[in-house]
């Protein structure tokens, strides 16, 4: 439990990056829970069970809302079930098997991946892994205590179907083993437990069957999206495609798993290739037990059955569709452990046998705790995976708004919003971006731009996409005011071959006093400070204020440069404010911050800044004016 605990509460607040739109749905719909609301089944989202949508609210109601809020809940969940794990496996076969199995539950990158991310999906093995302890561990009590168990563990089973949508299929693997027992098995005992757990197995899902019964088209909405069946996916091949789903699932457990970053270490199987092994080997031990012993036949059926979703569904194997196997898949190579270690002892080899099960459990966690946090979490296009860019968008609101959850720590701060400051977003900035609504702690002050009216206010944040005409956000700014620009984060889809600039950031706020004059160019062009400041690579930053004091008609060009013993060692060019407030958007009384990086470092005793404006059509500079408003140099040293 310490080793799986470790493995899924280490950096969860920063691995993975970012809140996956998943994820934010689920916090969305939570906070409808702490707000009140009692769903059966959330139909947002292609539908959702609500198992962990309700444990997510609990989180909600104690931390507020945060990424860390969402994903604990699974962190917790999943823990849990490496103890359940132990349980199950001791209560099917024995203590031994069952101390393998949790290992390899709490090691395993895949089991470690999903307690890390908020998808309700880790729910689903836990809720499993009980049922099957309570249903196995009834059938070798007495009398009262014997039905008492087996009607816990059948309301287990019936509990699942309220965690994913794989656990549809829980009640196939019941009846497919009940089946067994009747037709195949050699043992006859225990057969009138089977009617007893599924009757309450049945009882429980009762409620979510009657609303799916009722709500059908919403039940099996996303069911029908990612269906074999549908021609847009089988592109007029069914038969072809499930029979590669069928190699494809098969292969997930040893030798190819799913490629979506945020499903797994991608293309990484369930086990490493020396676990491979011994679960090749318990495969092989089962099936040869398979006729007189149950444990061994419901290994071998719950871990068949539970490939069903992923087979029938596009993307095989979907680590996701693919989670019902879990824990039960564990099970199979602690028993080829567990058969090479006896073999080892009966020989009178204990010390090798022990030797060996260390090497082989130690290495899958090595190699798993690598995989997941250095080759999966060193990887730097996790953050477009886990959709980094809304979080930081949500951040850079909450900031402004002084609202909110604010990118440190795992709880929202209270608070109320700063006054006088508002916040306008392109539409794209907000409309189904699931986790800036989520995290934006304030969301009544933020408006759309180009649809809301605009707000007075002493201070604006707009935040508008650039591949659009974003002359419009100068109509939300108070005048007159000092005005910051800078690039937002960047974006890249899952088909998206490179990322792109998410959006561009403006900062409007009003003048109380303006700042004194140091010099003039022609057209009106005024400065009225600078700084410079020493980056950490060896770059200069050089921060100027301008402003103008009349309309320009012009989008002039502002250069830089650095001059060391007469020579430009280092230059900027280009549109003012990074390139994205042109000298034409200006208004008489307004500051505009200008940023500009140079790639050498600066010293005060041997170099010089000189600053200037151009025409770029024409290449006509602005001379610089004297006091008395003569036409002077081309360019400005300062000093």
């Amino acid at each position: 439990m310490l080793a799986g605990a470790a493995m899924r509460f280490y950096r969860l607040g920063s691995l993975p990056p970012g809140l996956y739109h998943d994820e934010a749905l689920n916090g969305l719909d939570a906070l409808r829970v702490v707000e009140g609301e009692r769903p059966i089944f959330f139909e947002a989202n292609n539908g959702r069970e609500p198992l962990f949508l309700y444990c997510v609210a609990l989180a909600l109601s104690l931390l507020g809302r945060t990424p860390f809020a969402v994903r604990v809940m699974a962190a917790i969940l999943g823990t849990l079930t490496v103890p359940a794990t132990f349980l199950m496996a001791y209560a099917l076969f024995d203590e031994r098997v069952g101390m393998w199995s949790a290992w390899l539950i709490a090691a395993v990158p895949w089991p470690i991946n999903l307690s890390r991310i908020g998808l309700r999906a880790v729910s689903m093995p836990l809720v499993v892994a009980l049922a099957l302890f309570l249903w196995w561990s009834g059938r070798s009590r007495t009398g009262v205590r014997r039905v008492v168990w087996l009607c816990l563990g059948g309301a287990f089973l019936g509990l699942s179907l309220y965690t994913y949508t794989a656990a549809r299929f829980v009640p196939v693997a019941v009846a497919l083993y009940a089946l067994f027992q009747i037709w195949v098995s050699r043992e006859r005992r225990y057969r009138w437990e089977l009617l007893c757990v599924a009757l309450v197995a049945a009882l429980a899902m009762m409620p979510l069957i009657v609303y799916g019964a009722t709500r059908w088209d919403a039940f099996v909405e996303r069911t029908a999206q990612v269906s074999i069946l549908s021609p847009e996916i089988h592109h007029g091949d069914p038969l072809g495609l499930l029979v590669r789903n069928v190699i494809r699932a098969a292969g997930l457990f040893a030798f190819r798993g799913d490629s979506i970053p945020r499903h797994n270490v991608p293309l990484r199987p369930l086990f490493d290739p020396l676990v491979s092994v011994f679960f090749f080997m318990g495969v092989f031990l089962s099936l040869g037990k398979v006729r007189t012993d149950g444990a061994c036949a419901l290994a071998l059926v719950w871990t068949g059955v539970m490939l069903i979703p992923t087979i029938l569904a596009e993307d095989s194997p979907h680590f996701l569709r693919a989670v019902g196997v879990l824990p039960m898949a564990a099970v199979l190579p602690a028993l080829g452990l567990e058969w090479a270690g006896e073999r080892l002892r009966g020989r009178g080899l204990g010390w090798a046998g022990n030797l060996l099960t260390g090497i082989v459990l130690g290495s899958a966690a090595v190699w798993g705790g690598y995989d997941y946090f250095f080759r999966h979490g060193g990887d730097p296009a996790l953050v477009y995976a886990f959709e980094a860019d809304q979080v930081q968008e949500a951040v850079e609101i909450n900031r402004f708004l002084g609202t909110g959850w604010q990118g440190e720590g795992p709880s929202e701060p209270k608070g109320d919003p700063i006054p006088g400051r508002h916040v306008y977003l392109g539409p794209r900035m907000w409309e189904d971006r699931f986790s800036v609504n989520f995290l934006v702690g304030s969301p009544e002050r933020v408006s759309i731009l180009g649809r809301d009216p605009s707000f007075e206010a002493d201070a604006v944040l707009a935040l508008a996409w650039p591949h659009s005409d974003m002359r419009y956000v100068r109509e939300v700014f108070p005048h007159p005011a000092q005005i910051e620009v800078w690039r937002g984060p960047l974006e890249r889809g899952d088909l998206d071959a490179e990322p792109r600039l998410l959006y561009v950031a403006f900062r409007a706020t009003r003048l109380s006093r303006a700042l004194a004059l140091l010099a003039r160019f022609e057209e009106g062009i005024e400065l009225l400070d600078w700084k410079v400041d020493l980056e950490d690579d060896d770059q200069t930053r050089l921060r100027l204020v301008w402003r103008t004091t009349r309309p320009l008609s012009t989008d002039y060009t502002v250069f830089v440069h650095l001059v060391r013993d007469g020579r430009v060692i280092a230059q900027t060019d280009g549109t003012p404010a990074r390139g994205f407030f042109p000298t034409g958007w200006w208004e008489p009384g307004d500051e505009i911050v200008d940023e500009h990086i140079l790639g050498a470092s600066y010293s005060a005793d041997r170099d010089r800044i000189t600053i200037g404006w151009y025409e770029l059509g024409s290449m006509r500079h602005l001379r610089v004016l004297g006091e008395k408003g003569q036409l002077g140099q081309d360019r400005l040293a300062l000093q």
